[in-house]
């Protein structure tokens, strides 16, 4: 009974973040300004980007920023739920839903190799939890990191005090958005 009000909850909390979405738009410079800041304090390792939809911040400019750190792109298969990881100047294709990804028989990227994971939901609250759109791609591949890589929940301002968790919900350790890059729990929100 729990994971069905659970699931109830978070069904209305994504078609009001989604609703949210339409006609938004996010500042991608200031989110990547202070994303750039952010990473180059990072331990040695992958940085893990995501390729923006529609209502989600660009984070392409960090490519171009000369940060000296090597990126990569997760790829989400045609069958299964196992994201995998590439590096970013890999050939690329358009998924069905129309972000850019890897091709599947890029160079893979080692999970153990990963110092940092951007990534993208529909919504976060300020103790690091996240609503994806419920397939629960990310949660799987964040459930195979070590438990010393940065989680950054990169947002377009739709912070919410609290999103229901379940057990497989994988919980954010930073948030960036146009605010800038802050440590998670917040007391108040950016």
């Amino acid at each position: 009974m729990v994971d069905r009000a659970i699931r109830a909850e978070k069904a209305d909390l994504r078609e009001r973040a989604q609703a949210n979405r339409v006609g938004l738009e996010v500042d991608s410079y200031r989110v990547c300004r202070g994303l750039a800041h952010f990473i180059v304090g990072l331990r040695p390792g992958w940085i893990v980007l995501f390729d923006a939809m529609a209502g989600e911040p660009d984070l392409a400019s960090l490519l171009e920023a000369g940060l000296g750190r090597d990126f990569a792109l997760t790829r989400t298969p045609d069958e299964g739920r196992v994201l995998s990881v590439h590096p970013v100047r890999a050939p690329r294709e358009v998924h069905r839903f129309g972000y850019s990804q890897p091709v599947a028989d890029a160079p893979i990227v080692a999970d153990g190799d990963i110092a940092a994971v951007c990534v993208p939901a529909l919504a976060f609250d300020r103790h690091g939890g996240r609503l994806g759109f419920g397939a629960g791609f990310y949660d799987r591949f964040l459930a195979r990191l070590a438990p010393d890589v940065v989680r950054i929940g990169v947002t377009n301002g739709f912070i919410v005090d609290r999103i229901p968790s379940e057990p497989h919900d994988i919980p954010m350790t930073h948030l960036a958005g146009e605010f800038g890059v802050v440590a998670l729990p917040l007391d108040t929100l950016p």
